[in-house]
């Protein structure tokens, strides 16, 4: 998986950007303390000042890293990290813990402890990240097993999130039935004490 970068699409007058599929990535943003050159030197002391930092990690490739200041502000042709990130942000704006969405890989039941920290180490938090870890960085985990068992575990996932739903709307559809005969029973039972009354 590498790092999207930005694609300006022109139709007529108008431009769209994407970034491909950079969801994979992990994320984290948290505060750094820079110098302050111009104000240190109007106050002859050092003078710091905190700015939101972004660290993107690539799943797989513990030698890939991009550390730097937030974009917080975007261009015409690329978006805010916030924007581009935006759970993200808001954990970091919560404090809380930034993880990514998926199912945490230390909760996955194939792994050991130490295949999951093992994994942990490469970058890879959750089982979809497994999964779309690319060729080159398996070669050296030695995971290519693990990365076909995790797609299989997402594509089943998604498979039974399909039959469940199909489950629960024929549930759904039986009860309505069901009510939908006691109604008519009710209104049949009413219909034939009216003809005894008459």
């Amino acid at each position: 998986m590498d790092f999207a970068t930005a694609q300006v699409h022109k139709s007529g007058n108008t431009l769209h950007v994407t970034h491909g599929d950079d969801t994979g990535l992990y994320v984290e943003f948290y505060m750094e303390a820079e110098l302050q050159s111009f104000k240190s030197e109007e106050e002859g002391r050092p003078i710091y000042e905190d700015v939101p930092y972004v660290r993107i990690m690539f799943p797989g490739d513990n030698t890939k890293k991009v550390v730097r200041p937030a974009n917080m502000k975007g261009t015409d042709t690329t978006p805010s990290d916030p924007q581009r990130w935006p759970k993200q942000w808001e954990a970091f704006k919560n404090q809380s813990v930034q993880a990514n969405e998926g199912t945490p890989i230390d909760q996955w039941p194939p792994l050991s402890k130490s295949m999951a920290l093992s994994l942990k180490a490469m970058n890879i938090h959750t089982v979809e990240q497994l999964a779309g870890v690319s060729d080159t960085a398996l070669t050296w985990l030695g995971a290519r097993d693990l990365r076909e068992k995790a797609k299989a575990y997402i594509a089943s996932a998604t498979d039974s999130a399909a039959v469940l739903k199909l489950q629960s709307e024929n549930q759904n559809l039986k009860d309505d039935i069901a009510a939908l005969k006691s109604q008519f029973a009710e209104l049949a039972d009413k219909r034939g004490k009216q003809k005894e009354v008459n």
